[in-house]
């Protein structure tokens, strides 16, 4: 049986109060809070996959790692952070050696969102909703924003964005949790956690033929290369730790790169996560054209892996198109889905 609670979790500057929601099918728990629409904990069968903070300050503290959050308005880097929509200029935020990263200093995941428990016509679920103003960061136009999260009855945690502006503007949104399908212990009060095993008992597959060429900033050059006979191609199953030493890095090293998404039917996962030594499979779904593969400053510890759009894309006119029409609905879907054997 399906059940949501809700709890005050404590306060953040300002003595601001962050709520915590909590949904269980009896198999998987997702805790989910209104700081930064934020999945604050994950647990399968037991263990807790992704990385979790005990407290609502440490996220305030540690806002930089995007810990479970919702990244935007536009999630990943934006070159000298200005773009152009049909010839107006607008400079955003540089908040990352001269770029702008993951919606500026003030992105999405340093807000306190609204919050409520929702029924959907797939059954209950959490929604959290934002309003960020024109100008906000250099974004033109108001957006209001909804995330909507439900646990699904196949132990899918399935995360809903939608958007709509006023005004023409930019969109590209993703969360950021960090899992390790082997389990991450808890109860340490810091950003960096140990899990109980590290990704070299982590066996990724993702269905990728081609990466984004980056510059020595991380930006996107335009250009895609492909994954053949590279550290890069994880079509077939492969241990993700063996392959991160020279894994061309940019500041912290390891992987951060743009996975370019190859056709898929809906219910085919665009990858595949297996901890070893658990048994655990997570499955991502999405419908969005990339995914960063993120593996932190240690790369031993965890992964990101977040769906989105391809960074940088709106200075890139052969990538999929993130401009958000005036008064058009965005709309994805993501989902990470358990099982264990």
């Amino acid at each position: 049986m399906k059940t949501i609670t809700e709890e005050n979790w404590g306060r953040i500057s300002g003595n601001r109060k962050v709520k915590r929601y909590t949904i269980t099918n009896g198999e998987l728990s997702v805790s989910v809070i209104n700081l930064g629409a934020t999945v604050q904990r994950m647990i399968y069968q037991g263990m807790d996959m992704a990385v979790s903070l005990p407290e609502p300050k440490l996220y305030e503290k540690f806002s930089i790692g995007c810990i479970g959050a919702t990244v935007g308005r536009y999630a990943g880097r934006i070159a000298g952070g200005q773009f152009s929509i049909d010839g107006t200029e607008y400079r955003l935020t540089q908040n990352q050696n001269g770029n702008h990263l993951h919606g500026g200093k003030k992105g999405f995941h340093t807000r306190l969102w609204n919050s409520r428990i929702a029924d959907s016509d797939k059954g209950e679920c959490v929604e959290f909703t934002l309003l960020s103003p024109d100008g906000e960061e250099g974004y033109p136009g108001s957006l209001n924003v909804s995330v909507v999260y439900r646990v699904t009855d196949a132990n899918g945690l399935e995360i809903t964005f939608s958007a709509v502006s006023d005004r023409d503007t930019i969109i590209n949104l993703t969360n950021h949790s960090y899992f390790n399908p082997n389990g991450i212990d808890t109860g340490f009060p810091g950003f960096r956690k140990p899990p109980k095993s590290d990704n070299s008992s982590v066996e990724l597959t993702i269905n990728a033929d081609y990466i984004l060429e980056l510059n020595e900033n991380g930006i996107p050059t335009g250009n895609f290369i492909s994954v053949n006979n590279t550290q890069f191609d994880f079509r077939t199953p492969r241990i993700l730790v063996s392959d991160m030493e020279g894994v061309p890095g940019k500041t912290l090293g390891g992987y951060d790169h743009t996975f370019v998404i190859g056709q898929h039917g809906a219910e085919q996962p665009v990858a595949v996560a297996k901890g070893l030594e658990s048994g655990v499979t997570i499955e991502f779904f999405t419908d969005q054209p990339g995914a960063q593969l993120f593996t932190m400053g240690n790369p031993g510890m965890t992964f990101a892996f977040e769906a989105q759009h391809f960074p940088d894309s709106p200075n890139h006119p052969d990538f999929p198109n993130t401009v958000l029409r005036a008064g058009e609905c965005f709309r994805s879907t993501t989902e990470y889905r358990f099982s264990q054997k």
